[in-house]
Formats: structure tokens, sequence, C-alpha cells
């Protein structure tokens, strides 16, 4: 799989793989990460540093005669934390991500030694960013979790009661993560702003209205960066969606109160009904450009509560096809 400018593939819910069957005595207790926190009453990020965890796994991963069998036992036992779906298919996707991985992970100890207190940019100056934006009223704190994944640049939210996470991959490099950073923060903020519930499974309008958002307020925390470095998954993708355009929205307009996972799935990491993954990204960003054409800023946009956003998605996109754009 190429990843190359991309921002992260969905909001996805830290899922911890099952470890092998064991008694409590038996199974190894996972490395302490570290922990501090940072920012004031307004706004804070709680940062949860895995390094140790991480590299007490590689540690044991690496001594002699570890085969591919038991380096994934020990990856459950020891470290456990991937960027994938809370989904069999995830489980499936974090084996095969670790074995790729793997032989890069010598060169990168380095970097994961430093921890998070190297990363850049910091947490906390790009969510006041974001927050300059979005201008929330209430206060904002972030749990902010430094992870090791698998050089694939999956930096990801997901929230529980009201309590934003973001998860960034350490060995991330420090240009991409500028990028991303602001679509996360932007992510978290939102939690908070119009209360979402920051799951794996919510309504394909929630998904292209929060996709949306995160990518307009990315561009505007980050204006020098072009859209398509911002939006994209795979390099070429926004220029091949733009003909596309008007099919996209027809055929997300009917599964927008859909919220299963296999439909979010479709419009998100796999091929959707116009043969493009994140289709929903796409839309998205339509919809957001939308409404901030007819005089929406973005701060309003993200106090949209998640029960209306299927009936704004829907009179967007229906506005849209029917040409009938501000100005037009």
């Amino acid at each position: 799989m190429r990843l190359l400018s991309l921002i992260p593939v969905l909001l996805l819910a830290m899922a911890p793989m099952p470890a092998a069957a064991q008694s409590p005595a038996q199974a190894p207790q996972k490395a302490e990460p570290r922990r501090w926190s940072e920012g004031d009453d307004t706004l804070r990020v709680n940062i949860i540093d895995l390094s140790p965890r991480f590299l007490d796994f590689h540690a044991a991963a690496s001594a002699a005669g570890v085969d591919a069998e038991q380096r994934w036992t020990l990856w459950q036992q020891r470290y456990g934390f991937a960027a994938v779906p809370p989904t069999p298919e995830g489980q499936a996707m974090a084996r095969r991500m670790l074995e790729q991985a793997w032989p890069r992970y010598a060169g990168a100890l380095p970097l994961i030694r430093r921890g998070a207190k190297a990363m850049r940019p910091q947490p906390l100056d790009t969510l006041r960013a974001v927050a300059a934006v979005l201008e929330p009223r209430e206060p904002v704190e972030v749990d902010v979790v430094a992870y090791v994944g698998a050089f694939d640049g999956n930096a990801f939210s997901s929230g529980q009661d009201g309590r934003p996470t973001v998860a960034l991959p350490l060995e991330m490099d420090e240009r991409q993560r500028e990028a991303i950073l602001p679509h996360e923060m932007t992510h978290a903020v939102h939690i908070v702003t119009a209360d979402l519930s920051g799951g794996w499974e919510r309504s394909i309008a929630a998904t292209l209205m929060q996709e949306g958002l995160a990518t307009h307020v990315a561009h505007e925390v980050v204006p020098d960066r072009p859209l398509a470095e911002l939006i994209e998954y795979t390099p070429g993708w926004w220029a091949e969606v733009q003909p596309k355009r008007r099919g996209i929205l027809q055929a997300i307009l009917p599964a927008l109160e859909a919220k299963d996972g296999d439909t979010v799935f479709r419009f998100t990491m796999g091929k959707g009904p116009n043969g493009f993954e994140r289709e929903a990204y796409a839309a998205g960003w339509w919809v957001i450009e939308h409404l901030r054409r007819q005089g929406m800023s973005l701060a309003e946009i993200a106090r949209i509560p998640e029960a209306e956003m299927p009936a704004v998605a829907r009179r967007a996109i229906e506005q849209m096809l029917a040409g009938s754009e501000p100005g037009s």
C-alpha cells in the first residue's frame, strides 16, 4: 500500500488487539507509557507516550529465534496499538502492517527513543491554531497518544464521553505531521463543539461533514500546502475525482443516514460507488465549501449537532446537484 501526502484514513477508534490465550500470571505486563499535561483550563493536551511500550516489544521480538508468529503474539501482549478499525478486518490489517514495517523499525529506533517530547509541531501549538479558527465556547481537553505505527502516516482521532483522543505516529516525518495534525486536532475540537460520538460507526453524513470540516480547517491553518496534499491518500486522487463530482454526490445522497461499518468502510477506505477510495472525503470538501459559500463560518459549521448532519448534508448536495450554488 503506497501512502504519500496522506491525511488519516478516517476517524478510528483505538482497538486493543486480543492477546494469545494465557493465564494472567503468564501474560507479560505492558510497559508504562510516559505521561504529562500541557496548556491551561481553556485548551489542554494530555500526552501519553507509548514509545517505552513499543521499545519493550521490539527488544523482546528481536531476540534470536523469534519467528513471525511469535512476533505477532509478542506485539499483542506487549504493545497492541494500531491505526486500524476496531473490527476483525482491522486485526488482520494490523498483523500485515507489523510484518511490512518490521524490517524498518531498527533504523527508526533513535527517533522512537526520543519519544513525544521531540515531536514537531507540538500538539498544543496546533490545538491553539485550530481553536483560533473554530472558536470553541467550551474548554477543550485532548488526550494525545504518541505511538509507533507502520510508516504509513495514519494519525487518527476518536472520542468517548466528550473526551477526544488524537493518536500520532512517532516515526512520521515533520512535514507530513504539519499537514496532518491540524486535521486531527479539528476532529478533537469538533467532538467538543458538536458533542459528537467520535466512534467508528457514524452516519455517512457525519463522516463527510467531519472530514470535510477537518480538511477545510487544515487548509486555513497551513495555507501554504496544496489542497491535494491535505486531502489525498493516494497521489493524483484529487485530480481524478474532480470530473466525477456529480456522480460521487449522487451516489452518496441515498447513503447519508447509513452508519453500519461496511458502508462507512466503503465510502472511506474501500472503493466507493464511483470506483474511488475516500469518496466521503471528496463529498465532504464540497459540502463544507458549499456551506461556506452560503455564508456559514467554519466555527458555525462546527456547532451543527450530529443528529442534524444528514439533513444539512442532504440539502447541500441537492442544491449542488440542482446547480443552485450561491451566485449561480
